[in-house]
Formats: C-alpha cells, sequence, structure tokens
C-alpha cells in the first residue's frame, strides 16, 4: 500500500504542458503564464486534482496557456 502511495505521489506531480514556443504568441512569456494558469487550475479545481494531476486539472492549465497564445502539443 505505501509503495502504491509513493508511486501515486511521484506520478502525479511529473505533468508538465509542452508547448511549442516558435509559434507562440509570446514565447518569452511562457513560464509566468505556465505559473499563474497552474495557480488558476488548482483555485478551481483543488489541491488534490493538481497533486495527482487529474484531467480537469491538466485541461484547465492547458485550456488556460492556449487562451494565452501558446500552443500546446501534449493536448490531452
Amino acid at each position: 500500500m505505501k509503495k502504491l502511495l509513493l508511486i501515486l505521489a511521484l506520478g502525479g506531480c511529473a505533468f508538465t504542458p509542452v508547448a511549442d514556443l516558435r509559434v507562440s504568441k509570446e514565447a518569452n512569456l511562457y513560464q509566468r503564464d505556465l505559473t499563474e494558469c497552474r495557480a488558476l487550475g488548482e483555485q478551481a479545481s483543488g489541491a488534490f486534482d493538481r497533486i495527482y494531476g487529474t484531467y480537469a486539472y491538466k485541461k484547465m492549465v492547458m485550456k488556460c496557456l492556449g487562451g494565452r497564445g501558446h500552443s500546446i502539443l501534449n493536448d490531452i
């Protein structure tokens, strides 16, 4: 049981959207936008969703980044 919790904890935190910065409108603002979108996703979905990388959290972060002009490659 402990191993399962450890795997879930480590695996869930690894979500990072992949952006094609050459086609993004504001590539130099990507890190700032990613941080802000993660915070907005956490507010909207909750800390549990962020920690375990649920579908709802990932979708919100990627939608937020897309709305800010970034081209996200790893779509859900």
